[in-house]
């Protein structure tokens, strides 16, 4: 009769427990750079913004930009996921400068915006400071010279090559499947000539506004219109503007009324739009619904937020440029 030690399983070498280490890290730290490069598309427009809004690009380099960057981040992920490290583990080399230039600029926003803006690291899905984007990066540049120290799996020559075209290949997938388009140019002078609503006293075709169509029974509408009216108490130069969907029934007035007593925004300039006029700006905007919140330099829309992403100092920061 055998023994039972004998039918167990013998336990890995102390070299096949530290291999299974470096695997596993190099997979979490892979997946985290996934992650990153897939947040950022949700919604690209966003990132984009980020890298114009920050490094003080135009509209188009910023979008190209955007593209080229998730593709890298993602292609350095999926390869450190599948422990594909390339040549002399070019691709923990390229991941460590990656991470050191992200950093750079991280602690360059930090001393210029303050801790109180998204970088944007993790795109608009998991919004990040850039003090806590800053230790994030740290504990990845940590783990990836730990890899680089002790790490060294035999990728060989095909292997390598296929890291190699990979790379490329995801560096321009984001160029195909999030084309650079035109930016978006809404038609203002609408507004000023339409029969079928009021026309703005404020003139919106020139200068920066943000330009809110919202709707007087949209509970959206009114929570955003709360946090506008707390930044326009704030800083009462805000160039915030209301375009309001509410005809001319006898109940307006009083919709209207109850909207300025939840909200706060009695000091927003505003008017109001006919149903066919509001429902085309809305469209035209690429929205099928409310609110659509615009940042408008002359008539091109720079970027289009919901309430919750309105924040103070980048307002602030995009009207002082």
């Amino acid at each position: 009769m055998e023994q039972a030690s004998e039918l167990q399983e013998p336990l890995p070498s102390p070299p096949e427990r530290k291999s299974i280490f470096f695997v596993i890290l190099s997979a979490v730290i892979g997946g985290v750079f996934v992650f990153s490069a897939v947040s950022k598309t949700l919604p690209i427009a966003y990132f984009e913004y980020v890298i114009g809004s920050q490094l003080h690009t135009s509209q188009f380099v910023a979008a190209l930009a955007a593209r080229f960057f998730i593709g890298l981040e993602g292609a350095l992920g999926l390869l450190l996921f599948a422990s594909a490290l390339g040549h002399r583990r070019w691709v923990l080399k390229a991941c460590l400068a990656l991470l050191v230039i992200f950093s750079l600029h991280l602690i360059y926003l930090l001393l210029t915006q303050g801790n109180d803006v998204n970088c944007g690291c993790m795109g608009n899905i998991a919004p990040m400071s850039p003090a806590l984007s800053l230790l994030k990066n740290a504990a990845l540049i940590a783990g990836v010279l730990v890899l680089l120290r002790y790490y060294r799996p035999n990728d060989g020559i095909v292997l390598h090559a296929a890291a190699l075209v990979m790379t490329l290949l995801l560096v321009a997938i984001p160029y195909f499947i999030f084309p650079v388009g035109k930016p978006l140019v809404m038609p203002l002078s609408r507004l000023y000539t339409t029969t079928g609503s009021e026309h703005p006293a404020t003139e919106l075709r020139r200068g920066k506004h943000i330009l809110c169509f919202m709707s007087l029974s949209c509970k959206h509408c009114r929570h955003a219109a709360s946090i506008i009216a707390s930044m326009k108490k704030n800083n009462p130069s805000l160039p915030f503007y209301f375009a309001l969907a509410g005809g001319t029934d006898s109940t307006r007035d009083e919709r209207f009324r109850d909207f300025l007593a939840e909200t706060g925004a009695k000091d927003i300039p505003y008017h109001f739009m006919g149903q066919k006029d509001f429902v085309d700006m809305v469209q035209a905007s690429g929205s099928e619904g409310v609110p659509v919140l615009l940042w408008m330099q002359d008539t091109t829309v720079v970027r289009k937020v919901n309430g919750n992403e309105l924040n103070q100092k980048e307002i602030e920061a995009w009207l002082g440029k």
